[in-house]
């Protein structure tokens, strides 16, 4: 703890003294570039009261269209989110289980989706209720820019909100507009997608629709998806607009490879587990999702958001084992918010306030059947899940001088649980519980300058098991009902950090954070059932981080981001089977985590990106006996633009691990005899162009 808090004041020392000669540096080699990045303060649209970056008390990224869309294979947000410092995500090849993302240590637990992180579409809630995630419906070409808060937010945004994922798709065109592009790829990729929009009058439209395929890298991997995406906004009168947007995706193939374990992933990489193959493992999805959101400006300084959904989701798998093995889940999750932001003055200084409240409820009707190689046996399993969530929250940012402002808020939840056993045949497993929390924060900014601040906040987070890790019971593999045992997880974190502008070729940001988590979610597997995921308290983790981001401009139209990530993360308190873990690492995570990109973007229209990214060795279990060599990651991508009889062309090529190395697109940490790995491609190209009319 001393030396990383040492560590990270020589850091913010270092760069507050050499702050000014930098400047001066800066100033006297300014460059004639015919095209210069600009690194001017953006605002940050995804908080609750759209600041400048360099107002607020919290870490946040912002993406833009660069870093998200430059020459993307557009397969998974993995690909362009690298460069946030304290995000870790895997399991980019496997479809069927979706990406694993974590910041910050939060949603490191999860064997599929994203947990304990919450993620927006254009304000759309993509996270359900009980905090599970699925990002299998987005279209990653249609994003023009995200936000990332890193650090507990549950005093904003409510239960699972270790960290925030704001995405914004693209804007509406200015005059009608015609998009078609041809991905192509090792491994059966194939991306075709076509759009049509029209921003120039008092209606706007966007349409966008896409087929999607992959074999993929591995044996019975192999998935596809067609993907509709429609908004529409209309301008009510100068002061009102009203946004409709409607989301559909089909994905009826997403097969599951299931991890190895080392002697079988160095003998044969590209092979499946043979159980996963036997049992035919893998998920069917359709969803569909309505979203409407009013906006009106009531005065010039007071303003009135409306927003509600409603998601139908359809979903199937086979997974590897006998004794239910395949799932039906239907699911209907529907929500409303709303909040009011009005400016006003106290004491002569500015008083912006925030209020709002959120309702949603979600209903799984989950049922499971024996899995006889592939074909449906016998009901084993058959219950309605709910979770309903109400919330209030208030934020208030408060300009105490020229030099701080402060911002404080809480949020009040209540979670209403309960499932409805309707397969009695080995008992009643029927239950209700009722969740209250309270979740405060205070932060506060001092302006060393109007280009650079510190600032430090204290927060509360609260995280419930969601429903599908409360229905797996170890203990009753079979029975209805929940797992009593399984209970929230919450923690206090505390943030000081450093950020800021030095004109307008480089912009920094250092923090350090510290989070104490009582009765932290892990997830593990059993000897009967290998290949289903359980999950059980462990008692008390010590979470604590530097975070290191920097983003200049090199001349020549030459523009680098770095970004680092020191990550300590321990047990404090947790005994497992007479063994003490205490001090041990969480598994699936690596302590160490460097990513830099480098682009070169000509203004006749050539670019060309190099990432690479540097990970320690991750612990694959929670005696820390098992764990991963390091290994380093290197993508190439080029491409140009140009027109041709009145039309836009762009074509890129990329190259994915460049330096063919031998590593995991994922980690199934704890998981039975051994198999933890599921190996990654090796060196691969993909090809992709687009015409714009």
């Amino acid at each position: 703890m001393r030396k990383l808090i040492l560590y990270f004041l020589f850091l913010v020392k270092g760069l507050l003294i050499a702050q000014s000669d930098i400047s001066d540096s800066l100033n006297a080699s300014e460059a004639s570039d015919t095209l210069r990045f600009e690194l001017k303060p953006i605002q940050v649209v995804g908080f609750l009261n759209s600041k400048n970056p360099i107002e607020t008390p919290f870490s946040i990224s912002s993406l833009t269209s660069r870093q998200l869309t430059f020459g993307q294979k557009g397969m998974s947000l993995g690909e362009s989110m690298r460069s946030v410092p304290g995000l870790f995500i895997m399991n980019d090849e496997n479809f069927a289980q979706d990406i694993r993302l974590s910041i910050r240590g939060f949603g490191s637990r999860s064997a599929f989706g994203i947990r304990g992180i919450k993620l927006f579409v254009d304000g759309f809630p993509q996270t359900t209720a009980d905090g599970q995630s699925q990002v299998d419906n987005i279209n990653l070409s249609f994003i023009q820019s995200a936000e990332i808060i890193r650090g507990s937010s549950s005093s904003i945004y409510g239960n699972a909100s270790g960290g925030v994922i704001q995405l914004f798709t693209e804007p509406y065109p200015k005059q009608r507009q015609i998009k078609s592009s041809i991905s192509i790829g090792d491994f059966g990729y194939r991306n075709i997608q076509s759009s049509i929009g029209d921003g120039a009058n008092a209606q706007k439209y966007m349409l966008k629709i896409s087929s999607k395929s992959y074999d993929g890298y591995r044996d019975n991997s192999e998935m596809n998806s067609f993907n509709i995406n429609m908004k529409s906004l209309f301008e009510l009168n100068q002061n009102s607009t009203l946004s409709m947007h409607y989301n559909y995706v089909d994905s009826p193939l997403s097969n599951d490879p299931g991890s190895l374990n080392k002697e079988q992933a160095g003998e044969n990489r590209r092979s499946a587990r043979i159980q996963n193959i036997d049992y035919q493992s893998g998920e069917k999805v359709l969803q569909h999702r309505l979203g409407a959101s009013y906006k009106l400006k009531i005065s010039n300084s007071s303003k009135l958001n409306i927003l509600s959904f409603y998601t139908k989701r359809i979903f199937s798998n086979k997974l590897p084992f006998e004794n239910g093995g395949q799932v039906d889940l239907k699911r209907s999750y529907w929500g409303l918010s709303a909040k009011y932001i009005i400016d006003n003055y106290f004491l002569k200084k500015p008083l912006s306030t925030t209020i709002g409240v959120d309702f949603s409820d979600q209903s799984d009707r989950r049922k499971r059947y024996n899995n006889i190689k592939g074909i449906r046996g016998s009901r084993v399993f058959d219950q309605l899940e709910s979770f309903i969530n109400k919330a209030f929250y208030f934020q208030q940012s408060y300009l105490l001088n020229d030099k701080i402002n402060v911002i404080w808020g809480s949020r009040w939840d209540d979670d209403k649980i309960e499932s409805v056993d309707y397969y009695l045949f080995d008992g009643l497993g029927s239950g209700f519980t009722n969740l209250k929390n309270t979740s405060p924060f205070i932060g506060m900014t001092y302006l060393i300058n109007n280009n650079s601040s510190i600032f430090a906040n204290f927060s509360n987070h609260y995280e419930t098991p969601t429903l599908n890790e409360l229905s797996n019971d170890p203990d009753s593999a079979s029975i209805g009902g929940f797992n009593s045992r399984l209970t929230p997880q919450v923690s206090n974190s505390f943030e000081i950090g450093l950020k800021g502008y030095v004109r307008d070729n480089l912009f920094y940001e250092f923090s350090f954070y510290r989070s104490k988590i009582d009765n932290e979610i892990t997830s593990f597997e059993l000897e009967s059932s290998p290949g289903k995921t359980y999950y059980r308290n462990v008692g008390e983790t010590q979470k604590e981080g530097i975070e290191v981001s920097l983003s200049t401009n090199l001349g020549n139209n030459i523009r680098a981001d770095f970004a680092y990530t020191y990550s300590q993360f321990e047990f404090s308190n947790y005994i497992k089977k007479n063994q003490d873990l205490n001090g041990n690492r969480l598994p699936g995570l690596p302590q160490n985590l460097f990513n830099t990109d480098i682009y070169y973007i000509n203004p006749k229209g050539y670019f060309m990106v190099m990432g690479f990214s540097r990970y320690s060795n991750i612990y694959l279990n929670d005696s820390n006996d098992q764990y991963t060599n390091p290994y380093s990651l290197l993508n190439l991508r080029l491409g140009n633009e140009f027109q041709i009889f009145g039309s836009r062309f762009k074509i890129h090529v990329g190259a994915n691990n460049v330096l063919n190395e031998n590593y995991y697109s994922n980690l199934r940490v704890n998981a039975w005899g051994g198999r933890f790995y599921e190996p990654a491609p090796l060196a691969n190209l993909y090809f992709g162009t687009e015409v714009i009319f």
